[in-house]
């Protein structure tokens, strides 16, 4: 090392230089263990967990103490009147001793109200009605001008205890859900009718509504004449009397899985000529089939094949659950 002219120690850098050459000469023999690098590996993340996991648990302890908080501040009723459930605190002196006069009306106590001339200790809280004359409105929950000290419970809209709730009725009956079981027609008989009954069971997984008389359509096969056909939805007077009359639907079928309901009907058809045609020039009479839906525009549930015709009318009774009514056909 150099020595500094204007002093009497060496050159500064000099000593910096030196005191870096043994710094390095003195560790230059240092080395990592060989599983230095794993160690750090698994102990960086270890110790992020831990904090983590103190984090955790100190915002846990903060979320215990203000949920008990309100419960440690509740008060408690024993044979001696009121106290708190603190450190098992008497009332303060300034509640009424039971050893002093009962207060009268003009002291604090309304006249002509249940209870009156008569006091209860006040418990830390509560809002009782004190003996200075002013009075503060119960809490929610309790009923004024009782008198007893008690609480009554809160008047709720609930249905009463006990109480059964509204039963969910059953969903509509889908088409897709509806087969047709039985169609059939029996033949034309002398008054001109031939009378007829179209089954639909359900194959819904659940129970199901039919609600309504569905809806019944006669046409023709395709490139076939248009027949002129009037669906009349009950039997007149005169005519289709033979078939029953069941109840009104507009209420609602409920049919559970596997159960069925029908509707039967009266088919007078417009016959033909002796040819077989509907005119002189006309083709061959077409057999139009009938066809029964649960909504119009909807797709046929089931359908039942009528007669050869030129037109003529189907005479139908309201939907009723198979077996309610003998069969005309």
């Amino acid at each position: 090392m150099k020595n500094d002219p204007g002093t009497l120690g060496p050159d500064p850098d000099d000593l910096a230089a030196e005191v870096r050459r043994r710094l390095h000469q003195a560790v230059s023999d240092v080395q990592p263990a060989p599983d230095a690098l794993d160690r750090l590996r698994a102990a960086v993340p270890a110790r992020r967990r831990q904090r983590r996991m103190a984090t955790l648990g100190a915002a846990g302890l903060a979320a215990v103490i203000l949920a008990g908080t309100p419960v440690l501040r509740t008060a408690v009723s024993d044979d001696d009147g009121s106290r708190s459930n603190v450190g098992g605190v008497r009332p303060s002196s300034s509640s009424v001793n039971a050893t002093e006069p009962l207060p009268g009306p003009s002291e604090g106590v309304s006249a002509g109200l249940p209870g009156a001339g008569q006091t209860h200790p006040a418990s830390r809280g509560s809002s009782p009605t004190s003996g200075s004359g002013s009075s503060v409105p119960p809490t929610s929950g309790q009923t004024a001008g009782t008198g007893t000290g008690q609480s009554t419970p809160p008047s709720s809209s609930a249905s009463p205890s006990g109480s059964v709730p509204p039963v969910k009725p059953p969903p509509a009956c889908r088409t897709v859900d509806m087969s047709g079981e039985e169609a059939r027609l029996g033949p034309v008989r002398a008054d001109g009718l031939a009378y007829g009954v179209l089954q639909v069971r359900s194959n819904a997984a659940k129970d199901c509504v039919v609600t309504g008389p569905g809806v019944v359509v006669v046409v023709s096969p395709p490139g076939n004449p248009i027949v002129q056909v009037t669906v009349v939805q009950a039997p007149s007077p005169d005519t289709a009397t033979a078939l029953p009359v069941p109840s009104s639907s507009a209420q609602g079928i409920t049919l559970r899985p596997g159960q069925a309901y029908e509707f039967q009907f009266a088919w007078k058809p417009q016959s033909p000529g002796a040819d077989g045609t509907c005119a002189a020039d006309a083709p061959k009479a077409p057999v139009p089939a009938l066809g029964y839906a649960l909504a119009a525009n909807d797709f046929n549930v089931a359908k039942v094949t009528l007669t050869p015709t030129c037109g003529g009318t189907v005479y139908r009774t309201d939907i009723y659950r198979t077996g309610e009514y003998a069969r005309v056909g």
